[in-house]
C-alpha cells in the first residue's frame, strides 16, 4: 500500500487584473512558497486577506497547494 508525505505547501492569491475583449475576467496569480506545512487553512486565509490590501489588483481566490511525495 503505497503511503504520502507532505512535502510542502504554498500559497496561492488569484487576482483579477482586468477584463478581455469579450468582458471574461482576466486572473493572474502570486505564489508564496515556505508556508508551514502545519499551517491551517484559518491561518492561510488571514493571511491572505492581510496580503490583498498590499497588492495593485483585487483578490478573487485563495488556494493552497500541498505536494507530497508517494512511497511504496
Amino acid at each position: 500500500m503505497a503511503t504520502a508525505s507532505l512535502m510542502d505547501t504554498q500559497l496561492r492569491l488569484v487576482l483579477e487584473v482586468g477584463v478581455d475583449e469579450n468582458g471574461k475576467s482576466i486572473f493572474r496569480s502570486k505564489n508564496f512558497n515556505n508556508v508551514k506545512t502545519s499551517a491551517t487553512p484559518d491561518a492561510l486565509f488571514e493571511v491572505a486577506l492581510a496580503l490583498a490590501p498590499l497588492q495593485q489588483h483585487n483578490l478573487f481566490a485563495v488556494e493552497r497547494n500541498d505536494s507530497s511525495d508517494l512511497q511504496a
